[in-house]
């Protein structure tokens, strides 16, 4: 039997992802996958203009790491035993896609028409958010969603400091 020669690849197998990987990573379509390497977010790799195109695998943690850190997220991921092991690709984001809902289902579950005071609670850190770009939709993350809103909807013990309404109005 003749074996084939192998040819030398540029690059390590395991340090580039292809672009489908990538976008299931993120969740994203390859548009916007190539807007955040154009915008040099992640680490793009173009070998030739028609070739496979593939992306630096350390640059995607590294941006799903710097979103957990812009948008205050504590990190979740199980530790790894091994210098040399990966977190598994559902583990990158900062909570998983599963558990994302957009602003305007938030909205919905909130009883809010616009979605500034969405926006607002976000940016208070009532919950746990975050954009991939400047101008992205918001993901949100359900469970921190629905924490929230059972927080609220919490009865508030007495205390001296909270205001009572009287049980009739004095102005009748």
């Amino acid at each position: 039997m003749i074996e084939s020669p192998q040819i030398p690849l540029p690059f390590a197998a395991k340090e580039y992802i292809d672009r489908r990987r990538a976008c299931r990573i993120l969740g994203v379509g390859v548009r916007t996958l190539e807007r955040l390497a154009a915008s040099g977010r992640i680490g793009y790799v173009d070998l030739r203009k028609k070739s496979h195109k593939r992306l630096q695998y350390q640059s995607i943690v590294d941006f799903c790491d710097r979103l957990r850190l812009e948008h205050r997220i504590a990190d979740r991921r199980p530790t790894l035993g091994a210098a040399y092991l990966r977190h598994r690709d559902e583990d990158l984001l900062p909570f998983p896609l599963a558990d994302t809902i957009h602003a305007e289902e938030a909205c919905e579950l909130l009883g809010f028409r616009r979605l500034q005071p969405v926006v607002r609670l976000i940016e208070e850190g009532k919950f746990e958010a975050y954009q991939l770009a400047a101008q992205a939709p918001w993901r949100i993350s359900r469970s921190s969603l629905y924490n929230f809103m059972r927080e609220v909807r919490r009865p508030v013990p007495d205390h001296p400091l909270r205001y009572r309404l009287p049980a009739t109005s004095p102005h009748f």
